[in-house]
C-alpha cells in the first residue's frame, strides 16, 4: 500500500513572472471550460473524445503549452465523470492549474522549479519548511500551481516504505456533538470546549451584524476562520491521540447520509451543520495510514438502540445519554454502548480490508 502526501510550497516570484502565470491561468480556465462544455453538450466524460473534439481547435487560437491544454482537458473530464454530466463544471479566472512532468521540473532538495508559461518557462524559488524534511526522499507524482494572495507550489510526493502492524484488535468510536469521540476501550473526548466556543463567535458575529458599520465588519473579516482553525486544531489532536493507541483498525460509523435525515428544529439543525465528523475521519484516516493501521466504516443503523451486552434491539433502549437494555437490563453510557457495537460490527468486518500480500493459489 502506497502513501500519497501533499506539500505545500510558496513561491517567490519576480513581477514579470507573477504576470506570466496570471495570463496563463487566464488561458488554462479556457481550456478548461471548453473542454467542459464539449463534455457537457456531448454527454461525455471520456478523455480521448473529448481530445479529438477539442485539442486542435483550442490549440489553434491560444498560446497555452500542448501539456497544460491536455492537463486542462483531463481536470475537465473527471469534474465532468464526477458530475455524471448534469452539471456544468466551471473554472473561475485563477482557479489551480494541474502540472505533469513535462511542463514542471520541481527539485525539492535545491529549493528550485521551472514551470512552462505562455510566454515560456519561469524558474522560481521556495524554501521547504522543516515539518516537510520527512517527505523530501519520496518520490514526486503530481504538481498543482494555485494563487491566494501569492502563488503556492502543491507538490504530491509518494512512498511505498509503509511500515505494517500485525496487531489486529479493533477499537470502535462513536462520533458525537457532545462528545467528539467515545471509544470501545471507555475513552471520551468531550466537546464541551467545541462547544462553547462555538457560542462565542456567533454571539460575536450576531452582534457585529447587527452594528453594521464599517468596524463591525473589519471586525467580522479578522474574526474569520478562526473558529474554523480551532476546531481543526482539535479534530488533529483527537486524531493524532487515537492513532497512538495500541490498535491497529479503527471502526467508525458510516455518515455520509446524516445531513439529508428529517429536520429537528433551527438549534438542531445548526449544531447539525456545524458538525466536523468528516474532518475528524479524514484526519484519522491520513494519520492511521502512515502508520500502517486501518480505518474502515460500518453500519451506523441500530448502534445506539441495541444492547451490547445481548444485543437485544430496541428504540427504547436508549433515554438521553443513558442506556438500559429492556431485556437483559444492562446499563452504560449511550455513546460507550454505541462504540462498543461499532466495535463488533468492526471486528465483523474486517476481512474486508486490503491486504499488502497477493493472495496466490498453491499449484
Amino acid at each position: 500500500m502506497n502513501v500519497i502526501r501533499t506539500i505545500t510550497l510558496k513561491l517567490h516570484l519576480a513581477d514579470e513572472d507573477t504576470q506570466k502565470l496570471f495570463e496563463t491561468m487566464s488561458e488554462y480556465t479556457k481550456a478548461f471550460n471548453a473542454s467542459a462544455q464539449w463534455g457537457f453538450k456531448n454527454h461525455s466524460w471520456n478523455k480521448v473524445e473529448n481530445h479529438k473534439g477539442t485539442y486542435h481547435q483550442f490549440r489553434a487560437t491560444s498560446p497555452l503549452p500542448s501539456s497544460l491544454v491536455q492537463c486542462a482537458r483531463d481536470c475537465a473530464c473527471e469534474s465532468l465523470k464526477r458530475d455524471k454530466c448534469k452539471t456544468l463544471p466551471q473554472k473561475k479566472p485563477r482557479s489551480a492549474m494541474r502540472y505533469n512532468h513535462r511542463v514542471a521540473r520541481i527539485r525539492i532538495h535545491e529549493g528550485f522549479a521551472s514551470i512552462a508559461t505562455i510566454a515560456g518557462r519561469v524558474k522560481v524559488c521556495f524554501s521547504v519548511p522543516s515539518c516537510y524534511s520527512q517527505y523530501l526522499g519520496w518520490a514526486l507524482k503530481s504538481v498543482t500551481v494555485s494563487y491566494h494572495k501569492g502563488f503556492f507550489l502543491h507538490v504530491s510526493m509518494e512512498s511505498a516504505n509503509v511500515p505494517t502492524v500485525s496487531n489486529g484488535a479493533v477499537l470502535g468510536i462513536d462520533r458525537g456533538i457532545k462528545n467528539i469521540a467515545v471509544c470501545s476501550d471507555n475513552s471520551f473526548f468531550n466537546g464541551k470546549q467545541v462547544k462553547n466556543v462555538r457560542g462565542k463567535y456567533a454571539y460575536l458575529r450576531a452582534e457585529l451584524q447587527s452594528k453594521g458599520t464599517r468596524s463591525a465588519k473589519r471586525k467580522l473579516a479578522r474574526m474569520s476562520k478562526r473558529e474554523t482553525r480551532f476546531v481543526t486544531d482539535v479534530n488533529h489532536c483527537i486524531s493524532k491521540e487515537l492513532v497512538s493507541l495500541p490498535f491497529g483498525v479503527y471502526a467508525l460509523e458510516d455518515l455520509s447520509k446524516i445531513r439529508v435525515q428529517k429536520r429537528r428544529g433551527k438549534k438542531f439543525n445548526g449544531l447539525l451543520n456545524s458538525w466536523a465528523f468528516y474532518q475528524l475521519e479524514q484526519f484519522l484516516r491520513y494519520k492511521a495510514e502512515a502508520v500502517g493501521k486501518h480505518v474502515l466504516l460500518v453500519d451506523a443503523r441500530y448502534t445506539s438502540q441495541k444492547c451490547s451486552n445481548c444485543g437485544h434491539v430496541y428504540k427504547g433502549n436508549r433515554e438521553g445519554s443513558g442506556f438500559r437494555c429492556r431485556k437483559c437490563g444492562f446499563q452504560l453510557n449511550a455513546d460507550l454502548n454505541a462504540a462498543r457495537n461499532i466495535a463488533h460490527d468492526g471486528i465483523s468486518n474486517v476481512s474486508r480490508l486490503p491486504v499488502n500480500q497477493p493472495n496466490v493459489a498453491c499449484s
